[in-house]
């Protein structure tokens, strides 16, 4: 007879439950109202972390910055995958103009902010508003285009929105952490550094990802493609960091090629066909997204410090970044839907505002890189996660009581057939773009 589990390792796996459950329970409500499951994840990890002690922060830091850079690479990767360059090339101009607008603006706007009220160094203040300054998430915008019949011209904007910001806010991190990291004495020296960094990343993430299609061609029809592919993604990532280059940068061309392979059809004779492997790696990577998001987001409350001194600063703080989102997302969608029959959904653009992973893994990879002032970061953007989305869910009522959309329609929308939903990836993958 084995021996029984002891209580700390039955505990662990009590909540681990626990949690899981919460998050399908959160897709439900998101389903019934619009609230974003995010909210509720988070709440959740505050409850059993700083309000009940379950977990002390100090123990699950160190090991969440190890699952903030996984989860960061797997959203590079399925980020590069769902680009589609086709739409990029058709919608890419006022897209391009809103993404520049709202994140560049921001993350000034936030930058200067944090350097006068919060008194930080400015190199210090820039990561920070990179981190927050203009990032949207897929996982909220995308299923609430869908369910609220936004126009389709709305919806293809606010998704390729939504992947440009996330990469060009990663982008922005690592360059002025590259900054800081490097010394900001001989500016010419630093970005001669970062370029090289970025070079050796975009093309080794191009080269793998090419000799990969090539060879997933072939082994398609066999098991364990899609660990295989994991596999290489992170090889991807190691290669390019020891051979100087930016692992992040890397996984994300690898992933964009490697959803348009079908580009790569018309500039050789190699005749690839990979719907039916893209169709098992979406559907397997829904799963996965589901667990990692649910976990990764209680972890995040987990981390969060309950302290009389320093929650109304930063609550406060995350009210004005709130406010200069807002300001920069007003000018930039009227700017770019100007003259378009985007500007009917000006409101709907502007309230489709909800951040969420990208924010949230940034934070956490600061906190374990130890940069300055990095567990103010994650504070503060727990609440901008929380604003943001509340916003967010606050418009998709509104616009549900406008157009008199009712409880089945919504989540008919957010739940969409599984067949129509295989077919659009069918159809998605064999494009040629």
């Amino acid at each position: 007879m084995p021996p029984a589990a002891s209580p700390d390792i039955v505990s662990v796996f009590t909540i681990a439950a626990a949690i899981i459950v919460a998050g399908f329970g959160g897709q439900l409500l998101f389903k019934k109202t619009g609230v974003s499951t995010f909210i509720s994840l988070i709440l959740m990890g505050v409850l059993i972390g700083p309000v009940l002690g379950l977990f002390s922060r100090a123990a699950i830091l160190p090991s969440l910055g190890v699952f903030a850079e996984l989860t960061l690479l797997m959203v590079l990767f399925y980020g590069g995958m769902d680009t589609r360059l086709g739409s990029l090339v058709k919608g890419g101009g006022r897209v391009a103009l809103q993404v520049l607008v709202y994140v560049a603006g921001s993350t000034m706007a936030i930058a200067l902010a944090a350097n006068f009220i919060l008194r930080w160094d400015l190199i210090s203040s820039l990561i920070f508003a990179s981190m927050v300054g203009g990032e949207t998430t897929a996982a909220v915008v995308i299923p609430l285009t869908r369910s609220l019949k936004l126009p389709e011209v709305t919806a293809t904007f606010l998704t390729v929105e939504s992947a440009m910001n996330s990469i060009f806010s990663i982008i922005l991190y690592f360059t002025f952490v590259g900054i800081y990291h490097t010394g900001t004495n001989n500016w010419a020296t630093t970005f001669q550094t970062i370029a090289s960094n970025f070079s050796v990343g975009i093309v080794l993430g191009a080269l793998l990802s090419v000799l990969w299609i090539i060879t997933l061609n072939r082994l398609q029809e066999g098991k364990y493609t899609y660990v295989l592919t994991l596999g290489l993604v992170f090889a991807t990532y190691d290669i390019s960091s020891r051979l100087g280059g930016s692992g992040e940068l890397s996984v994300l061309v690898f992933g964009i090629i490697l959803g348009n392979y079908a580009l790569l059809n018309k500039m050789t004779n190699l005749h690839l066909s990979m719907e039916p492997l893209q169709q098992r790696l979406g559907l397997f990577q829904e799963e996965i997204s589901f667990l990692m998001e649910t976990l990764f987001f209680v972890f995040l409350g987990l981390t969060f410090v309950i302290a009389r001194a320093s929650i109304f600063e930063n609550l406060s703080m995350g009210v004005e970044i709130l406010l200069i989102l807002l300001f920069f997302r007003i000018l930039a969608t009227v700017i770019s839907t100007s003259g378009s029959d985007l500007s009917k959904d000006r409101g709907s653009i502007i309230l489709m505002c909800a951040q969420g992973l990208v924010p949230a893994t940034l934070a956490i990879i600061s906190v374990n890189d130890g940069l300055p002032h990095a567990s103010e970061f994650l504070n503060i953007v727990t609440y901008v996660i929380i604003l943001t989305n509340l916003v967010t869910s606050v418009g998709a009522m509104l616009r549900m009581r406008r157009q008199k959309l009712g409880f089945k329609d919504f989540m008919a929308g957010l739940d969409p057939p599984a067949a129509h939903g295989k077919a659009a990836m069918a159809k998605s993958a064999a494009q040629p773009d």
